[in-house]
């Protein structure tokens, strides 16, 4: 099952729509009931949302450090995504390049894209039924 960002850092920040859900994944994934794949980007985007909650005064940043390295310590593998279908599922739903990474790559390993981000679900629910609303996750159905 592929993760975007917003899954990890909902499992991460409390008050998050879908945290539960997002923890339960995690959690599955620590115990080995389900394989989490991501594209090479998702350190970057969690740095940065890290990096933007310390400048936002949501956390501090030796809290920001020791989320990162636990985020870093889960160790969901990551791979790099055919950048050609990136460009075009970003083009063809009107969402940018990173969101074409994680479609792109869950398109081309034939699994689940499980998503926190409402515009990139609300964008793509009706064409491409393999990507699931966080909040619709359950760890009997989404292996």
């Amino acid at each position: 099952m592929v993760i975007d960002a917003s899954v990890v850092l909902k499992a991460f920040f409390p008050d998050e729509e879908g945290r539960a859900q997002a923890q339960a994944i995690i959690r599955t994934y620590v115990q080995g009931g389900v394989e989490l794949i991501a594209p090479t980007l998702l350190p970057y985007e969690v740095t940065n949302a890290m990096l933007q909650a310390v400048r936002r005064g949501r956390i501090g940043l030796n809290k920001a450090r020791e989320l990162l390295s636990v985020f870093l310590e889960l160790g969901i593998p990551t791979m790099e995504v055919p950048w050609q279908r990136a460009l075009e599922l970003g083009t063809t739903h009107d969402r940018s390049a990173y969101d074409g990474a994680y479609l792109a790559l869950a398109m081309e390993k034939g699994c689940k894209l499980v998503t926190g981000d409402r515009r990139l679900y609300n964008a793509v629910k009706d064409d491409l039924p393999w990507v699931l609303w966080i909040e619709d996750y359950s760890s009997s159905g989404l292996e």
